[in-house]
């Protein structure tokens, strides 16, 4: 008897169950006909706050509906309705999206786009699914079915007139670009139209293969993106991410910092939000060289290097103070910042220009490289002109500048100009190379220029690096220069050579290690004040050695009669360096070194004979600190 009882009571209370949950569900999820379903318990978030709409959310063949102007009035887009062809138009933030009726083709900007399922009217109101309303104006969404809860977020408020007229700015590998687009942050990842990068990239391309997919192509690599999906192509193989491209304004908008973490090492990514400025750094494109690895650890205090001497003809001007050029410093609209006198009886004159300088005038002004023809009888023909230039609006000066020129040159591989080959007659001006520098910003550049006389053997003639604020012609700079910064110690003259030699004492395979500085500032400094071949206004050391050549010889005696390995170390002795390294024809990047903490080894070189010279070439990066130890010890 009890045993029926109990029974009947538990299947009392599943049947109640059941009876419950179906009309829970039902209540839920009700049939309003023709595949309409209406969902009373989903909750719609926006930007984080709930959002409740006068009409019904509504399901049809497995996807969420809305009421178009419902929803877009609340994100401030204007909804039009056209009775005719009977199609919605929105509009909002100069994006315009088209649905039709019963289609499930629409247009965004006027491109041709696929909806899931076709718009259709449901109590005098037409009905778009969620994630089309959403991600065609840059909305990313979010579906929690357990809570069955759609969260859209917006991150980017309207735009108005004056912020429209305040572009973004893209630099991708030391180029910059104006945006046509705005930089978009969604969850706390910035993307960009895709085609930011098959445009501003080498061996890169890139193309729709569906309405809904993207393929970019850079170097070795090809993406394909598909609108609203964190699953990515990469070279055939899926992969999934955190982030989601999405379209807008009828372009692949594609997660940067995803692509440029697809290069390894091999790419950097920063984003100044504030000022709307964006770099993006592969240094596949940036960079001839590879980098070597940093190790950690101390190093001992090196000896400053015994000798060095200038080598070579070619002599160096540089131009680098007043480095910031303020108005207090260049009062007047044009102005001489360095420059050379040359008086020459030899057939060829060869010379370097190094330069660098930030732009603190308050606008975008030019620079430029002269050679004015002093002579009333001879002319100049400029045999070679080659050089290299990078600009940068951030604090990144060592990767942006300085290990771009430092790679070049040790590489070979200068630009040649556009003066390469021009005659200068007597009394003429002519412009070497020109440089645009934008408000705020620093250049860096390194020019190598050959002047042969014509007809005779001697020439006279003033090189100049000059700085115009409201392009003015550059050939018409022939003022003096102005005069330094005692301020701010940064170098300008005009020294005999652009390369030093420096050979170490020689090291015996089997003995302790040893290490020499070079660019010490005590018994290398060949460039200094009283050695400067000119002294216009003002002389500044160049203790650093920027834009010079630095060759080392470091002498090998082995007496073990067999083959020896050496090992090769660098470290930085004054502050944050980096630089350029040759060694056997091979040219190598040191990256940011801290002093004291850091430092990295050279491939190993094996010494096969009793004795030999191992060679080394460097070339330090513009902001780096000297100076830099060198080690040597037997592996």
């Amino acid at each position: 008897m009890n045993y029926i009882k109990k029974f009947g009571i538990i299947t009392m209370l599943v049947a109640m169950s059941l009876f419950l949950f179906s009309h829970e569900k039902a209540l839920a999820s009700q049939y309003a006909g023709n595949g309409i379903y209406l969902k009373n318990n989903v909750t719609i978030v926006v930007n984080g706050k709930k959002v409740t709409f006068n009409a019904p959310i509504v399901n049809k063949s497995g996807s969420l509906f809305l009421p178009m102007r419902d929803f877009y009035e609340i994100i401030g887009a204007t909804v039009n309705w056209d009775k005719k062809t009977l199609t919605a138009s929105a509009v909002k933030d100069g994006s315009k999206v088209d649905v039709t009726l019963n289609s499930k083709k629409a247009k965004v900007n006027g491109t041709t786009v696929s909806v899931s399922v076709a718009p259709f009217i449901y109590k005098n109101r037409t009905y778009v699914p969620i994630r089309f309303l959403s991600e065609n104006f840059g909305g990313d969404v979010i579906w929690n079915s357990k809570s069955q809860r759609v969260d859209i977020a917006f991150d980017d408020k309207p735009q108005n007139d004056s912020e429209m007229s305040d572009p973004y700015y893209l630099h991708i590998n030391n180029k910059r670009i104006i945006m046509g687009d705005p930089i978009l942050s969604k969850l706390g990842r910035s993307y960009i139209p895709a085609q930011y990068f098959h445009e501003n990239l080498e061996n890169s391309s890139g193309k729709w293969i569906s309405d809904q997919q993207f393929e970019l192509q850079i170097s070795g690599l090809i993406f394909v993106f598909t609108n609203g999906s964190n699953n990515v192509l990469v070279n055939n193989e899926t992969v999934t991410i955190n982030e989601k491209p999405f379209k807008q304004s009828g372009k692949m908008y594609v997660p940067v910092h995803f692509i440029v973490n697809a290069f390894g090492p091999g790419g950097n990514l920063r984003y100044l939000e504030k000022q709307k400025e964006m770099y993006i750094y592969l240094y596949e494109y940036m960079f001839t060289s590879e980098f070597l690895e940093k190790s950690f650890g101390s190093t001992k205090v090196p000896q400053a290097t015994p000798n060095a001497s200038l080598t070579g003809n070619r002599t160096l001007l540089v131009s680098d103070n007043p480095e910031s050029l303020t108005p207090n410093l260049i009062s007047n609209s044009t102005a001489t910042l360095s420059q050379q006198k040359v008086q020459s009886t030899e057939a060829l004159n060869e010379h370097r220009v190094f330069g660098w300088h930030h732009n603190n005038l308050g606008r975008d002004i030019v620079l430029g490289i002269t050679i004015e023809n002093t002579s009333t009888t001879t002319s100049l023909k400029v045999t070679k002109s080659e050089g290299v230039f990078k600009t940068s609006g951030n604090s990144w000066i060592n990767y942006d500048i300085g290990l771009p020129i430092a790679d070049g040159v040790l590489n070979d591989k200068l630009n040649q100009s556009e003066s390469n080959g021009v005659t200068i007659g007597p009394g003429e001006t002519k412009i070497i190379e020109s440089y645009d520098l934008y408000n705020t910003y620093i250049i860096g550049f390194l020019h190598d220029l050959d002047i042969q006389p014509i007809g005779s053997s001697e020439s006279n003639y003033i090189i100049r690096t000059v700085l115009s604020k409201s392009n003015e012609d550059l050939t018409s700079i022939h003022s003096e220069p102005v005069p330094v910064n005692p301020q701010a110690p940064h170098p300008r003259g005009v020294w005999s050579s652009s390369t030093i030699l420096s050979e170490f004492p020689t090291y015996t395979i089997g003995t302790s290690e040893v290490g020499y500085s070079i660019s010490n500032g005590k018994t290398d400094h060949l460039l200094n004040e009283e050695s400067s071949m000119q002294h216009p206004n003002g002389i500044m050391g160049n203790s650093g050695h920027f834009g010079i050549n630095y060759l080392v010889n470091i002498p090998i005696d082995n007496p073990t009669g067999q083959a020896q390995k050496v090992k090769l170390k660098l470290s930085g002795r004054g502050g944050f360096y980096s630089g350029a390294i040759k060694i056997n024809g091979q040219v190598y990047l040191i990256p940011t070194l801290r002093p004291g903490t850091e430092y990295l080894e050279l491939p190993g070189h094996l010494v096969q004979g009793s004795s030999e010279v191992i060679r080394l070439e460097v070339m330090h990066a513009g902001g780096s600190n000297l100076p830099l130890a060198i080690y040597v010890e037997t592996e």
